[in-house]
């Protein structure tokens, strides 16, 4: 295994001569909330103020891959290289879902696959769960085991970094008079206990959320259940569960004038809205709201399973902070499971 030891002073000096290729960004926090901006010189230069721990940022690492607005007109091959710097676990995982969606079957999106292709991404344990996280609730952890290309873990004066591709280990590689030798075993005997504490952290805030291993698969069977229309009366239609999900990826096609030609522009679609999936003379699937709302939940815990072979939800919790109704998945879920009808 590929697992070092570096201190601040020895990341932050990789940093200084990553920046000569890529453009980085970082987590930076405001109002208690994290947010990705590109590295500057005054976060190398001084103490700085990135994160790496905490937890996920409020946009998801979908903004960098399948934006809300683009021009697909022409494939620009402007091949930018960036590096993403703190990505957590379930955004990984949402990227795995994105990567299914993207790049797999018959038709495999160009657009995507140059940002996907210029991109290391570098992610980062969590230390300090938000209220609304449940990644552990779907098997997961709050920490990467895999999708990453590097993978730090916050410890004492340092990370411990980790390498899960061939680009993370050709950035080890090419800079091996900073890396050094690998981590000793009580090193990595200190982040396993980290990330101990750290599971059992997000367990503790979901511990009022009584919800058995899998219970995803038991949703299908709820299609008909009365829950649905009851909690879809809080739902405004705003969109933002979609907009902030990390694995959605609906999109709609529009040609735009554009003074003697026209453009296609890729929009972000929400299924939420009344006009999703509506066709010539005004028909819909769903014409109703709650038939809109469990669509989002079916589609999460159903479809996708049934379709990708993986389930769309990570428990990033984002879906639960942006809704303006006060809607909490888990709560939706665990009434939909308990009733009869």
């Amino acid at each position: 295994m590929s697992i070092y030891y570096l201190t601040k002073d020895s990341w932050k000096r990789l940093l200084t001569g990553l920046t000569e290729t890529y453009d980085i960004y970082v987590l930076k926090e405001n109002e208690n909330k994290l947010f990705y901006e590109l590295l500057s010189k005054e976060d190398l230069s001084g103490d700085g103020k990135i994160i790496y721990g905490k937890a996920r940022s409020v946009q998801s690492l979908k903004s960098f891959f399948h934006l809300y607005a683009e021009d697909v007109s022409n494939l620009k091959n402007e091949k930018v290289k960036r590096i993403i710097i703190g990505v957590k676990a379930c955004d990984l995982k949402a990227l795995a879902v994105l990567d299914k969606m993207f790049l797999e079957g018959d038709y495999i999106d160009p657009f995507y696959k140059e940002k996907r292709d210029n991109t290391i991404i570098i992610s980062s344990d969590c230390t300090e769960p938000r209220d609304n996280c449940f990644c552990t609730l779907l098997g997961g952890k709050p920490y990467a085991e895999d999708g990453f290309d590097l993978n730090l873990s916050p410890l004492k004066e340092g990370f411990i970094v980790e390498a899960g591709s061939d680009r993370g280990k050709a950035v080890i590689n090419g800079n091996k008079s900073i890396f050094g030798n690998e981590a000793k075993e009580t090193l990595n005997e200190d982040r396993a206990r980290a990330r101990e504490k750290i599971t059992g952290k997000v367990n503790n805030k979901n511990k009022d959320f009584d919800l058995k291993a899998e219970f995803w698969k038991d949703l299908s069977k709820k299609h008909d259940s009365s829950a649905w229309a009851e909690h879809s009366e809080a739902c405004v239609e705003c969109g933002a569960c979609t907009v902030v999900c990390p694995s959605c990826y609906c999109f709609l096609l529009a040609d735009m004038p554009e003074k003697d030609k026209f453009k296609r522009v890729k929009y972000q679609d929400s299924c939420q809205f009344s006009g999703y999936a509506r066709v010539a003379g005004g028909a819909t699937p769903r014409p109703e709201l709650y038939e809109r709302f469990r669509n989002r939940y079916l589609c999460k815990y159903d479809y996708r399973p049934e379709s990708l072979g993986i389930v769309a939800c990570t428990g990033c919790g984002r879906c639960i902070e942006a809704c303006q109704g006060g809607i909490d998945k888990r709560e939706v879920i665990i009434d939909v499971l308990k009733r009869k009808k």
